[in-house]
């Protein structure tokens, strides 16, 4: 995992920093803009390397230390009284060794440093399944307004053939002036929800920016022919097992839980003794008359045993608050896996909701179209009036916008179930892809196409 996250390092790092515009328009190849780019996902590989420097510092508590230091000393001596002076260096070095032979407190350390990349490890994998699903929602927001953008534009132009041959009719005295007056209005509001479409597609597209630094005029549809189907296993039971098992949210707060363990040990591990070892090695120089220029050298070798008996109860104290912190990282595991069950629960229910709905939606424009042909019959022999044919044309488009928006639905709610479960990959974004064609074209309006 740690090569994994130094490959993003060097991707991200290596990424343009100029917003350039892109030429890429499928949803794979956004994604792959966004590895490289997303300051998201780089703060994350960040946290995750800076993680991983745990362990060698606490392995550095089992390991013996080395140091060498040097000293040099100028001395001038005048006895006054004997009227002697004396001008001499003393000089000398020393080299240690100390090694560690019974310190449970670093070892229990240095589990706990496992724990916590361990921790970070699962939190960087939910970190980059993070990002699959925020391209990939970022992408179908921006399918979504267009189609949103579509309906309105569609309605508008049919209310204003409507309003066109209204306004002929009332000429001729075929109609009253409220017709003219209501179908005047239908225009007006159709006007301003295309307005306000318009707004929100040019919007959609500027996600893209953050993700990718780089911008977009234009981005490839979703084909008519995507299948929508029901979750495999369709089983809620199976999906929550596998979301207890490979949820990366509940393996980091397990590995909470683990850090946590093992700094309570280590707290404790401050009343118990230590015993370490030291070899030394000194060379000196004494000058001055008096020595003769004395040279020594001396070599020791120790074993020394330290008994902690009391230190103003800060061991107790740690002890103590080491405890706490358990208790709060079990407690946070608890509510983080209470969490994900009831979201893939949630889910799974969504998802089967979704494919009954998509089937729904596609029958209710079926149906929308025979009422509103129905309705304009009606309208043309007098057994209808304008408003059925105006409210029979909303209901037609609205019906559907609703189909296209209940598709998305349902590929945001299925990328989530796998997310969830903890299987959500790469893999998803590029299968999706293969569903993402170059002969439906979105493309990002502007104040000169309006």
């Amino acid at each position: 995992m740690k090569s994994s996250a130094v490959k993003w390092m060097t991707l991200i790092t290596t990424s343009a920093l100029l917003i350039n515009t892109a030429s890429a328009t499928n949803l794979a190849d956004i994604y792959d803009l966004a590895v490289n780019n997303d300051p998201q996902l780089a703060a994350a590989a960040a946290s995750y390397n800076a993680s991983a420097e745990n362990i060698p510092q606490a392995r550095a508590g089992l390991l013996p230390v080395v140091s060498v230091g040097v000293r040099t000393t100028f001395t001038d001596r005048n006895v006054v009284n004997a009227n002697f002076r004396d001008e001499f260096n003393d000089n000398g070095w020393q080299a240690s060794l100390r090694q560690p032979i019974f310190r449970l407190g670093n070892w229990f350390r240095f589990r706990q440093s496992k724990n916590v990349v361990a921790q970070a490890q699962a939190q960087f994998a939910a970190d980059q399944q993070e990002l699959i699903f925020r391209v990939s929602d970022s992408y179908l927001t921006i399918l979504e307004a267009n189609d949103r953008l579509s309906a309105s534009i569609a309605e508008r132009d049919a209310v204003k053939r409507q309003l066109e041959q209204v306004q002929q009719r009332f000429d001729v005295g075929l109609v009253a002036i409220t017709d003219v007056l209501e179908s005047t209005a239908a225009f007006d509001s159709s006007t301003v929800n295309v307005i306000e479409a318009e707004g929100a597609q040019v919007i959609s597209f500027e996600t893209l920016l953050r993700l990718t630094n780089q911008r977009f005029s234009a981005v490839d549809g979703l084909s008519f022919d995507f299948p929508v189907e029901y979750p495999e296993p369709n089983n809620e039971e199976a999906w929550v097992n596998r979301a207890l098992e490979g949820n990366f949210s509940i393996i980091a707060a397990r590995e909470g839980v683990n850090a946590a363990r093992n700094n309570l040990r280590a707290s404790k591990s401050g009343h118990l003794p230590t015993i370490d070892a030291d070899i030394t090695y000194t060379e000196s120089n004494s000058g001055g008359s008096n020595n003769f220029g004395a040279q020594v050298e001396q070599k020791s070798a120790a074993l020394s045993l330290n008994i902690p008996i009391f230190n103003g109860l800060a061991t107790r104290s740690a002890a103590k608050q080491s405890g706490y912190l358990l208790d709060q990282s079990q407690r946070n595991l608890d509510l983080i896996q209470r969490t994900v069950v009831e979201n893939t629960r949630n889910l799974f229910s969504a998802i089967n909701t979704d494919v009954a709905r998509v089937k729904a939606r596609l029958r209710g424009i079926e149906s929308s179209q025979s009422a509103l042909d129905a309705t304009q019959t009606g309208y043309e022999v007098g057994t209808r009036n304008i408003v059925d044919v105006l409210l029979a044309q909303q209901r037609l488009y609205l019906a559907q916008f609703q189909y296209a928006g209940a598709r998305y639905q349902y590929i945001k709610d299925t990328l989530r179930l796998k997310q969830s479960v903890g299987s959500l990959s790469p893999n998803d974004i590029y299968g999706l892809n293969n569903f993402i064609t170059s002969d439906i074209s979105v493309a990002r309006i502007t104040p000169s196409t309006r």
